[in-house]
């Protein structure tokens, strides 16, 4: 596992803002480049369940910063594909009630924001091509 502190991680994200951007990562505020925390709001947002099941697999925040462990993002990927596939299905009893899903406005994103966070970790982190 590695952890990376929120500086560096800004650091980093500037360094990769357009593939970040292509990647579907958008800055939470439009007159500030991508930071840190427009990462991790993708990580944040969703419910504790999901939160100890991505901290279980390596993929939290603590005082050292952003902890991942690369190994880990197929497993978490495919429980956010499932949630993505689920809620597209329209079946809620599944993943979406063990991992007490939000089905308020913000429910299409549940699946999607880990989605999106796993692919920009994979750009800033992950093996680079030769």
């Amino acid at each position: 596992m590695t952890a990376i502190s929120t500086e560096q991680l800004t650091k980093d994200m500037q360094a990769s803002a357009q593939k970040l951007e292509e990647a579907g990562l958008i800055p939470q505020s439009q007159d500030q480049p991508l930071n840190a925390n427009d990462l991790l709001f993708y990580l944040t947002e969703t419910s504790m369940p999901m939160a100890d099941l991505l901290h279980q697999h390596g993929l939290f925040l603590d005082g050292r910063g952003l902890n991942y462990d690369l190994a880990q993002f197929d497993f978490i990927g495919q429980i956010a594909n499932k949630v993505v596939t689920e809620r597209q299905a329209g079946y809620l009893g599944g993943v979406w009630k063990q991992l007490d899903l939000s089905t308020d406005e913000d429910m299409d994103s549940n699946g999607t924001y880990i989605l999106t966070a796993l692919v920009a970790l994979e750009i800033l982190y992950g093996p680079q091509p030769a």
